[in-house]
This record gives structure tokens, sequence and C-alpha cells, in this order.
């Protein structure tokens, strides 16, 4: 299983070395290992997707690469400058929208920008250009509960987008959404990264997902997570029905088989302790 990454996605733009993540268990005074000695690069503009069984790490990780927390050993470095902590440099979605009820759909994408310190004469017209971006033109006076779960998640995107980050982080945002409305937005988001050109981490727990949407996937171990494997994912030409293609097919088998193993140790591990989100 082996393809040629597009040339355009060949520096590193994240640098993850070694780095083993320690959480205290304050019941019993130990410590619980989330993550140990994961080593990653993400090059300079690509779409990464990310896969492991429940409780492997993936949410911690992505703190991580977020400045969320930092790790118990190892460094995480964007363009070589080690992270200590959040940066206008990463744009993050998460599963839940995270939406301010009281803003308009305008008014919530406009809050970064503000963040950013953006003068306010450009605000707004950067905040309907990315509105826009996402398919929301005419409803920008909206507020969340008047708007679908994708029309949400699509504001939560164009709001991270706004404040143009070099690098996105997405953790399962399409996770609560039907399946119609899922695949929709997987192509919306391709087209949006075509037209960006953003450094894209996508945690997905979908293989078909991570196959769809990532030029590379990497697979993670059950806990404490590591990398199993990183899969290049290339097809002759994304135009029409790329789950039709028999290479998604092989793609998707190949990373089933890495994870099936590590699904059924994370079942028995579940069985035993609560593990944190990952």
């Amino acid at each position: 299983m082996t393809a040629t990454l597009s040339e355009t996605a060949t520096l590193t733009k994240i640098d993850i070395r070694n780095v083993t993540k320690d959480f205290e268990v304050r019941d019993t005074g130990g410590a619980f290992t989330a993550l140990r000695g994961v080593s990653l690069d993400v090059r300079e503009g690509e779409f990464l997707t990310l896969v492991g069984p429940s409780g492997c790490g993936k949410s911690t990780l992505l703190d991580l690469v977020a400045g969320l927390t930092g790790p118990t050993a190892g460094e995480i470095t964007i363009d070589g400058t080690p992270i200590t902590g959040p940066g206008l440099d990463r744009g993050i979605v998460f599963q839940q929208y995270a939406l301010f009820p009281w803003r308009t759909a305008l008014a919530n994408v406009v809050f970064g920008l503000e963040a950013k310190g953006v003068p306010r004469r450009e605000r707004e017209g950067r905040a309907r250009e990315y509105l826009g971006l996402v398919g929301l033109t005419g409803f920008e006076e909206r507020y969340p509960h008047e708007l679908s779960g994708g029309m949400r998640q699509r504001v939560a995107i164009a709001r991270s987008l706004a404040f143009d980050p070099d690098v996105l982080l997405m953790d399962e945002p399409f996770a609560a959404l039907d399946a119609q409305t899922r695949e929709s937005l997987q192509e919306e988001l391709l087209g949006i990264w075509g037209k960006t050109g953003k450094t894209v981490i996508f945690i997905t727990h979908g293989i078909d997902e991570a196959v769809y949407l990532g030029q590379r996937v990497a697979v993670m171990t059950s806990r404490p997570g590591r990398i199993k494997e990183v899969v290049d994912v290339s097809f002759d030409s994304r135009e029409g029905d790329l789950r039709a293609d028999p290479r998604f097919g092989e793609y998707r088998h190949h990373i089933w088989t890495l994870l099936r193993d590590e699904v059924a140790a994370a079942v028995v591990q579940e069985r035993k302790v609560a593990v944190p989100r990952g």
C-alpha cells in the first residue's frame, strides 16, 4: 500500500517527536499514560486524517498540537518553533459547534476576527466572505437555533478559517451529523482545503471518511496511543465518486486490518477502567 504524496506537500509544517502524555489519577495517586513515544510529521498544505480505537489518545494529541496542554515528554514544533500554548496560527473545529447562541452566524464569525484584532471596518466583510465560502450566503443573520446541524458546523468552520490560521485542527467535526449531511460537508471541506491550502489534521472514527478526505491516514494503536502506520492515499483522479474506485476499497481494507487488533484491545481496556476523551 504505497503511493506518492503530492509534491506540493513535502515541507514539514508540524513535527511531533517522541511525545508522551501522562495524566495524574487523583483517586489512586498514580499516572495514566494516554500517549507514549508518538512521532509524526505533518507536511505543509497536506490533509492528514487520524484514526484509532476509542480511548487511544487522538483528541489528546490534537490538544497538544493546539497548545491546550503540554506533553509530559517530547516536543511538538510548528515551522521549527516549539508549541508552548494556543496560538492564532491554529484554528480548531470540535464535534460540538461551540457557537454563541446569542450571536448571529455573522457575529459568531466576527468574534474570531475581534480576537485577532482585525480592524472593525474589515471584520464584517471578511466574515461574509467566509460564510459564503462554506455556502451560507443569505444566512448571515440567523441565530444558531435557526440553523440545521450541518449549517452550524459550517459556521464553526467559517469562524476558524476567517482569522486565517496556517493550520486547521478538526476533532470529529461531522460525527453528530446524518450521513447525507456528513458526505456533503466532506466534499465541501475538500473544496475549501483546495482553495485555501491550509494544513489540516482531521480526527475521525470512520475509515471511509479518513480515506475519502486524507492524503495520508495516520493509524494509532490502542492505549497508550502510538503511531502504528501512516498510509499514503493516492487516486488517479478525485473526480466523480471516489468510493466507487477499486483502490478506495483496498485502502479501506488495509486500514481496517491495521485497526482490527487495536479495536479489540481497546474494548478489553474499556472493561477494566474508564479512560479520558480520546
